[in-house]
This record gives structure tokens, sequence and C-alpha cells, in this order.
């Protein structure tokens, strides 16, 4: 039977031995889980029994008491003061002892916050419960403060700072030299402890050591191992250091006196200056050219008409136009427009004309026609209402054109424009108001500038070279008046003796040094003094950085500025008017003209003054620009180009833009 059976069983695969045991094994975990719940049956119902026996003995409390154990409605009154009672005087005693209970080793805080808890066990009521919670935060509040003084230090416990100073110290004198040294093991540090005791005693650490602390040695092994952040300014016990506060005694100041040497009156207006004034006003121009068109126009009909009678029934058609143009009047009654406005002497004040015209056209009062020829005409109207004019169909039409330099000169010659029917109007003199007169760059003394100068009805007692270039005509100036005083820049006169045509006979009376500019302190005091009645009309600035040492006056009465050299506004088309020169003749002048005009573009001009007048000394340049900047200027006479009439300061400003913002742009 066991041979037979032996067989059978080896040819049994592994796969179902496997089921079997596994069979086999659940068989017995689940008979063993079995026996281990039987064995737990027991003790539950034993348990079960226990509560039930223990429930048995003692029966459970009423719902009614269960519900009053926190909160009690009906709470006897008597319980109640006596609870609120104790409640405040915890809090009264707690708010008055503050400074004892603070002290270290004082238990204070702890003996307040038993009795409170005694007395919250009695606590039914939730308005009770709001005078403990107070109790509560005060104390947890106290409690903070008295651990933060802990952490601080104090002298009676905590940290003594002394010995942990020295401890520090010894600390570091016993590092090792070597900064890369790896921090000692505690077996290392007790050879090292137990070899220097064995040590002399005599022998003094600080012999050997010295009075060197290695801190790198202190960070490495106490500090950055043990701090998880680094310290914070708000950690810090005291300020890092304390200055004394020094009272500042405000000094006193000497009371300013007023030199009465220096003092200048004030300018008197007389009946000519409030003339001048009246005659300058637009409104008063507009309203003198008005009348004077219809004086014009009314009188030159009435002499035309009275000279055309006496000539035969049928005079020829270009004798009545020979006779109308000689008293200027057009085939259609008006008075032609160029011969009204155009001024062959001046070319700004034709531009001037223009203007003021155009304005009696735009307000009406002043119509426009075309003559047989096609020519403009000027006729003297009257202004229609809105509502008149809005009934007549009249509308207001404009009409634009140029008119440059070239094309008034054609203008007047064509025309044969000897004289102009608006009547010149003279130019600003700098007469002062004393009868002074004052010469800036003279030119050539001819016949016609001693006319001139006997118009103006003065004296001239100033003569002003502005700068070492423009200074050719001060001897026959000087010998046609000797008692002018010639205002000239430093190392002029040196110059001009050195040159028997231009060596004068004594020195300049007024001269501009650089050394009297940088000895004053104040920016009002930097022009130097004149004369009282010349300092009462012009201020002077020395541009001594400039190559030519430029002198520039501003006439403050009539807003002109002069200078010589320092901005340019070709071409000078005003000055060769008088002349058979064109401005804009030559090569030469045809190339430097574009570069230094004040036209559209000033960037080549901008470029002349930046790298070429202030390369020298830019600093002193530039603050000479800004202190002109400063003038109330309205109009510009230069040397060298034509009188800017009005709006002088805008184009001052283009040309000196980069020196007045203080960098170059392009």
């Amino acid at each position: 039977m066991a041979s037979s059976s032996s067989p059978r069983s080896s040819g049994l695969s592994d796969k179902e031995n496997r089921r079997r045991s596994s069979g086999v094994a659940k068989r017995t975990q689940t008979q063993t889980m079995a026996s281990q719940s039987n064995r737990k049956r027991p003790r539950l119902s034993a348990r079960d029994s226990n509560v039930q026996a223990s429930s048995s003995q003692a029966p459970p409390p009423p719902r009614a008491s269960r519900d009053n154990e926190y909160y009690d409605p009906d709470q006897d009154e008597v319980e109640r003061r006596r609870i609120r009672k104790g409640l405040r005087d915890l809090t009264r005693d707690l708010n008055d002892s503050r400074t004892e209970f603070l002290q270290a080793g004082n238990h204070g805080i702890r003996d307040t916050i038993q009795k409170a808890n005694n007395l919250f066990e009695n606590v039914k009521q939730t308005s009770d419960a709001t005078i403990d919670s107070r109790l509560l935060v005060t104390a947890a509040d106290m409690s903070y403060k008295k651990t933060a003084q802990l952490v601080l230090g104090d002298a009676s416990a905590g940290v003594d700072v002394d010995e942990f100073v020295s401890k520090c110290i010894s600390f570091m004198r016993r590092g090792p030299q070597d900064p890369q040294a790896s921090f000692p093991s505690s077996t290392q540090r007790r050879r090292t402890g137990l070899a220097r005791s064995q040590q002399n005693p005599n022998d003094s650490d600080d012999d050997d050591q010295g009075d060197a602390m290695n801190w790198d040695w202190l960070g490495r092994a106490a500090c950055f191992c043990n701090n998880s952040r680094p310290p914070v300014p708000g950690f810090l016990l005291g300020p890092l250091s304390v200055q004394k506060r020094i009272r500042q005694q405000a000094a006193r100041r000497t009371r300013e006196r007023i030199d009465p040497t220096k003092a200048v009156a004030p300018q008197d207006l007389k009946d000519d200056d409030l003339d001048r004034q009246e005659t300058s006003n637009l409104t008063t121009m507009c309203a003198s050219i008005n009348k004077l068109l219809a004086k014009t126009q009314n009188h030159g009909q009435d002499v035309v008409e009275r000279q055309l009678s006496h000539l035969p029934e049928d005079p020829p058609e270009e004798m009545v136009q020979e006779v109308m143009a000689k008293h200027n009047v057009a085939d259609d009654g008006g008075v032609p427009l160029f011969q009204f406005c155009i001024n062959p002497t001046s070319f700004g004040q034709s531009v001037e004309n223009l203007f003021y015209v155009s304005f009696l056209v735009r307000d009406g009062m002043v119509g426009i026609s075309v003559d047989s020829r096609g020519l403009p005409t000027l006729h003297a109207a009257k202004p229609h209402a809105p509502s008149e004019a809005q009934k007549k169909g009249i509308q207001k039409h404009q009409a634009i054109f140029t008119l440059d330099f070239e094309t008034w000169r054609d203008l007047t010659k064509v025309y044969d424009i000897k004289e102009s029917i608006i009547p010149h109007r003279e130019e600003d003199t700098f007469k002062m108001a004393t009868g002074s007169v004052a010469v800036f760059s003279p030119v050539n003394l001819t016949p016609e500038v001693h006319e001139t100068i006997a118009s103006l009805g003065g004296t001239i007692k100033y003569i002003a070279a502005l700068d070492m270039e423009h200074h050719l005509h001060l001897k026959a100036w000087k010998e046609a008046f000797p008692d002018a005083a010639i205002i000239a820049p430093e190392g002029l006169w040196e110059k001009r003796q050195s040159n028997p045509q231009t060596k004068d006979a004594s020195p300049f009376e007024h001269v501009f040094r650089k050394d009297d500019k940088d000895a004053t302190t104040t920016p009002a005091s930097r022009s130097q003094s004149i004369s009282e009645e010349f300092d009462a009309e012009f201020e002077t600035e020395y541009v001594h950085s400039h190559p030519s040492r430029e002198l520039v006056f501003y006439h403050r009465p009539s807003r002109t500025l002069i200078e010589a050299d320092l901005l340019f506004n070709l071409p000078a088309r005003e000055q060769y008017s008088k002349t058979k020169e064109s401005a804009t003749s030559g090569i030469l002048t045809k190339m430097v003209s574009p570069l230094l005009s004040t036209g559209s573009s000033t960037t080549w001009q901008k470029r002349f003054v930046w790298y070429v007048l202030s390369s020298g000394d830019r600093a002193a340049f530039a603050e000479s620009v800004r202190r002109i900047d400063g003038w109330d200027f309205n109009r510009l006479i230069p040397c060298h180009g034509d009188v800017v009439e009005s709006g002088a300061k805008g184009v001052y400003r283009s040309v000196m833009e980069w020196l007045l913002a203080d960098r170059k742009h392009v």
C-alpha cells in the first residue's frame, strides 16, 4: 500500500501541491481565528455584565441635573454676587501688583490663575464667564511680558553678561590658528583640556596667545551651528551707538545795511516815454494806419480829378495812369497795396505794415480789391454788423502770400518806391532818460552817421567795443567825442597798442576783467558797474570764456539784447540792403549762411556754439548763457545778421539749448 501510494503522490504536479497546502493553511487560519473569537466572547460578555452590574448599583443622574452642570439660568443670586466679587478682586490685585508679579521668582500670576479656576467651577452664567475671560487675558499678557523680560536678561536672573563675554574670549583664544580647521569632537576637547590642566599653572595663557581673538572660529564653531537664522536688529539690546546731542547755537548776523552810494533811483517816466509806448500799441498803430489810408485815398482822388479836369477832353490812357500813379491812386479808386505798405529803407517795417493792414482787413475796416492790371488795392471801408453782412451775403476771404528779402528789393525797384506812404518809424535808439547816448560796436563814422547822431538830439557818452574783434573804429569815435567813455573787455587795449593805426592815446575808462567777475559772490553783483545812469537801463554780462571775450548788453526799457559773436542770424540782408552787393553772394557766404542761420533748424549753430565757442571753458560759458537767459528780452541785435524784431528769446533758447540743458542732444 505504501509502495502504491508513493508513485501516485509523486505524479501530482507542484501546482496541485501548492493548492492543497494553501487550502490546509486557510482552514488552519480560519480555525485559529474562530478559537480566538471564542476566547473574546467571554471577555465582552463579562464586560457587559460588569457594566450592567455597575449601572444597576449607581443609577444615572436625572436629565435636569446634567443640563445645569455648565449653565443654570436660575442660579442663586447670592452665589453669583460672591463669584463676581471674587473675580473682580483678583483682577484688581493683578493690576495693582503688576510690578511685583513681573519680578523673577514671584508666583503671583500662577496663584491668581489657580484662584480663578476655583471660582470658575461655580460659574453658570455667560456674563460671569466674561469677567473671568478678561482676567485670563490680563494674566496672559502679563505672563508674556514677564517671559520677554526674563529672556532679555536681568541683573537678578538670566544670563550673566560678564561671564558670557569672558567665556567667549577664552574660547576664541584657544581656537586653532588654521581658519580651515574643523570643529573638534568631544573626545578631542577632553584631551585638550586634560593636557592644558597638566601644564604649569604659573604659565599664563595670555603670554602665549597674545590679545588676538579668533572670531572666525567663534562663528563657525559656536554661532553658525546653533543659530537657525541670522540675528536681526530687533534682537539687539539698545542702540549700536549713542551720539551725544550737541546744542547748536544759531550764529547771529549783523544787520545788513544798504550802501547809499549803490542805491539806484527809480526811473522817471516823462511825457515822451508815455507817447512812445502809446504809439507802439497794436490797436493804436492799426487805427492810425486806417486813418492814413482814408486820408490818402480821398486826397489822391481829389488831386487826380482836379488835374484831369484841366487836361483835354480825351487824354490818353497812359497819361491818366501816370497821373494816378503819381498820387498813389489806382483806376478802381483804391490805393495800391505795395506803394502803401512797402518801406524802401526797412524790410522789417515792410513786413510789420503788411501785418497791420491784414488786421484791418480781418476786422472789415479795410477792403482789398484788384485794379485793371490785376494788382491789389486797398479801400477804406466800414465794418458791417453781423446781421447786415448775413443779409447781403458778405463773406470774408483770406489770402496768403510770402514776402522775402529778394521780393521786397524787387518790388522797390519795379514800382520805383522812393518813400513809404506809411511813415518810417524810427528804430529804438539807446538814448537814455538823462539824454546820454550809448553806441555799441561803432561803424565807420561817415557823414550819414553824423546826421543820424545829430537827429538823436543827445550826447555820445558811452562807446562799447563788444569783443576783441569789433573795435576798428574806436579811435575815430573817441577823437570825435572825447568826453565819451570806452567800454571794452580785458586785453583789447594791449592788442590795439601793437598797431600804429589803432593805437589809443589813453587807456580805456571801463575794462571788464575775469578776476573782477570771479571775485563777486552773488549773481546780482556780477555785472560791473559803469555809472548810475547806465546801470539804471543796461545790464551787462562778460562772457570771458568766449574766444573773443564777448560783452553782452541788455537794454531794459526796450527789452533789447545786444551782442556781437554770441549768436548769428545770417544772411545779413538788412545790412546789405543799402549796398549794391547781395547778402548771399560769394561761395563762402553761401556755404556759411545756412550753417549760422536761425531758420527752421539751428542744429549746425548749436554745434558751432558747443564745439567751437564754448570748448575752452564750457562750464563758465554755460553759466553766462543761463544768466543771459534770465533777462526778459524780446528783440535781438547781432553784429552778424538781421535784427530779430520779436520772439528773440525763443531764438536764443533754440541756439543755446544744449548749454541751457547742460547736455548735448545730437
